[in-house]
């Protein structure tokens, strides 16, 4: 049924852009190109036979998007959660819920090719962007590591030798004042170095606490980024980059709506929803703080018959966070975490002149990452009044060599294949125990090693039925490594996930390329689909058997005359677990203690929908471009709709459908200013963007979705 809405709305749209068009007077400029780095090499976005959404630096600003959090609202089948200060992407129903230390995303997030193994919140602030890149599917060639579910790919721009200044700074209500600075020039004929600085402090929360009346959901953050080019041949060029990030978040803990909680201790009480959607009513004020530092150094050396790069990274990240367990105004449950991460990337890509027939790609890729738990400190009733205290960590190192070779067999065929070989090595370790005199081992010391070997590829044909319409086809096979469970340590570690993808799809430019229709229909059968489990406290994971994805995509570009430009994009998805024996679910306790069931009890979760996999989102919008006897003018428009989502296997605890509209106006009265007046969630949906089932009275806590925020913003440049 949604396939034939999506197509219809898809022909309908089509109909009337061509209409708008043949009417129009004004000459059209089209739909620019963009180029894309999907297969590791500078391609037109139209010519990858890949599911890819691309968004330039100028259209982020033209449509007010400032942060990796909002990019839901223009890429269908992306949502991005934040939790504890953490972010956790999903694309096209596939991601991962915990935001444990030691676990990876099924979607890996890039930044000018390197990976990030954890991504806090606000650190990946869009500012000094050239591009975002989401590539959908399993990357299981290319893509180093974790790919199982795609990649966002956030491409910066390279220092200028030109001088450049830029910022912007904004005010918002819920006091938030934010602001971020660009320079860039040259220090040499061969040598240019840029910084970027963003930084943002929200001094009312969207809701309070009201035990401490302190703020309740906000988020603080500042980044700093710096790159250095030099150049010192024509054929060489070496690129230095560093980074400092600091986050501030706070953390949900009212009651899912129309569920309810308890407390942990007599007398015992049920607790409904607070009135306020936003508020909660804890005895600590919660909060997730993390501090992260790193750099980078990319080489490119151009050896006359191939491309050879080397990408060099490391980065650090410690985070806090407290967070109110039980969630009441009793101090009945608590928990202290303090976690560092580190991380080593290595890789090599040797890669082919752009050929006529024959473009060709090998590398080698290293991985090395510590994630530890330096501190855990669970307080309160579940251990008898006392303090139950620990540490874990997680030696994670993968060894992968890849290659992948595209060959046009006949004019306008290409044939492509790939093939990965990866090698991943874990070594973990923890203990507990309780703050006695002396102190009581609680969970003794357990350590444990695996390795697992990995063979992923990808093949793919791709058909120009003209020069502005493609076909293409693809099998590939993506791959999630396993890891231990931190949350105290488990020495039996989580089954691999794998993917393995089928993709049939079709991009044009058609009208002279006033209009881009891409659209594609995917399967995803997946084995051991790693899940988050969460009891008195502690965050799992654990895998279900087996599950599947099957869906619809089509993005829809239209150049209605030579200033307005309208999108229509949508996703319907759908996800079941094929088989889920003994997953964990918590219904509601109807006598005291209130709250979910403790212990969780079992059931068969097979035919169930996958976590945050909605069935159908779609995203449309406008930008109209216009002039003026003073100054220039941007009107832009997005509305993003969600049919409703599930948050754990159970399905127990689902968001409702649920729209969001975005707007903005910018006025340049010179090409070196701009004044931007912006909202977004003009409506003030209320709608929960992260909840689970915490065994016990703590019930079902949340975290919401932004409610409705509007400020001005002012640009300049130089």
């Amino acid at each position: 049924m949604k396939i034939k809405i999506v197509l219809f709305a898809s022909a309908t749209a089509l109909f009337y852009a061509s209409t708008a068009m043949a009417q129009a007077d004004e000459p059209s400029v089209g739909i620019e190109d963009i180029v894309v780095t999907a297969q590791k090499r500078d391609q037109r976005l139209q010519d990858v036979p890949v599911s890819v959404t691309a968004i330039g630096g100028d259209a982020l600003q033209d449509r007010g998007i400032s942060d990796l959090t909002q990019i839901a609202v223009a890429v269908p089948g992306v949502q991005i959660t934040p939790q504890n200060g953490v972010m956790l992407p999903f694309l096209r129903g596939i991601g991962n819920a915990s935001n444990a230390v030691g676990n990876e995303s099924s979607v890996a997030i890039y930044t000018d090719g390197v990976y990030f193994t954890r991504l806090p919140v606000g650190f990946f602030s869009l500012a000094n962007v050239e591009r975002v890149e989401v590539i959908k599917g399993p990357q299981g060639t290319l893509f180093g590591r974790n790919s199982s579910g795609g990649v966002i790919h956030i491409v910066t721009k390279d220092p200028s030798y030109p001088p450049i200044l830029s910022g912007t700074l904004s005010y918002a209500n819920y006091e938030t004042l934010e602001g971020a600075l660009y320079a860039s020039a040259g220090l040499s004929e061969k040598i240019a170095m840029d910084i970027s600085v963003n930084g943002r402090r929200q001094g009312e929360g969207w809701g309070t606490n009201t035990p401490t009346g302190n703020r309740a959901g906000f988020n603080d953050n500042f980044l700093a980024r710096s790159k250095v080019l030099l150049e010192p041949t024509e054929t060489f060029k070496l690129t230095v980059t560093g980074f400092y990030g600091y986050t501030k978040s706070g953390t949900g803990g009212n009651v899912f709506p129309g569920k309810n909680q308890g407390f942990n201790t007599p007398p015992f009480q049920q607790l409904g929803p607070l009135p306020d959607f936003y508020g909660q009513r804890n005895d600590i004020d919660q909060y997730a703080i993390s501090n992260s530092w790193g750099g980078s150094l990319r080489g490119d050396l151009d050896l006359g018959f191939a491309n050879l790069t080397s990408i060099s990274a490391h980065s650090q990240m410690k985070e806090r966070t407290l967070f109110d367990a039980d969630s009441t105004p009793r101090p009945d449950f608590t928990f202290f975490l303090a976690s560092t991460t580190a991380q080593f990337t290595q890789e090599f890509q040797l890669g082919s002149e752009a050929g006529d027939r024959l473009n060709w790609l090998v590398g080698l890729f290293y991985y090395d990452a510590v994630s530890k738990y330096t501190r855990i400190v669970g307080s309160g009733a579940p251990f008898g009044g006392l303090s139950l205290i620990g540490d874990s960590r997680v030696h994670a190192k993968s060894y992968a060599a890849y290659g992948q070779a595209s060959y046009e067999v006949v004019p306008q065929l290409n044939l492509t294949a790939g093939l990965r070989y990866t090698r991943d090595e874990i070594a973990g370790s923890g203990r507990g125990e309780l703050n006695t005199t002396p102190p009581i081992p609680a969970i003794p010391f357990q350590s444990a090693r695996d390795a697992i070997e990995k063979v992923t590829f990808r093949i793919a044909a791709d058909y120009k039925v003209t020069d502005d319409v493609m076909a293409y086809g693809s099998f590939s096979r993506g791959y999630k490594a396993a890891t231990y469970n931190l949350l105290f340590f488990n020495p039996v570690p989580t089954k691999p996930e794998v993917i393995d993808a089928y993709e049939i799809g079709l991009k044009t430019d058609l009208l002279d390329k006033r209009v881009r229709f891409n659209s594609s229909l995917f399967l995803y059968d997946i084995s051991n689909p790693q899940v988050q489990l969460a009891n008195a406290g502690n965050i799992t994971l654990s895998n279900a058997r087996s599950a599947r994805v099957k869906g619809a995509e089509v993005d829809i570009v239209a150049a209605m005359t030579g200033g307005l430009e309208a999108r229509l994009a949508a996703t319907y998805l759908d996800s079941k677990y094929k088989s889920y024996l003994n997953a964990p679910s918590g219904p509601e306790n109807l006598l005291p203690p209130f709250g979910s069931a403790n212990p969780l009890i079992s059931i068969d979760a097979s035919g169930r929908r996958l976590p945050l996999s909605s069935k159908f989102t779609m995203n449309a919008g406008a930008t109209y471009k216009f002039e003026s006897p003073i100054g220039s003018w941007a009107a832009s428009i997005d509305y993003y709709y969600n049919q409703g989502y599930n948050f754990e296997p159970d399905n127990l605890l689902h968001q409702p459908n649920f729209g969001l509209l975005d707007v903005q106006l910018k006025y340049s009265p010179t090409e070196r200013f701009d004044i931007r007046l912006w909202g977004r969630n003009l409506t003030d949906k209320q709608y929960v963007v992260q909840a689970n089932t915490a065994a016990g009275p703590s019930g079902y806590p949340y975290n919401p979705g932004a409610p409705r925020t509007y400020g001005v913003s002012v640009d300049f440049r130089f």
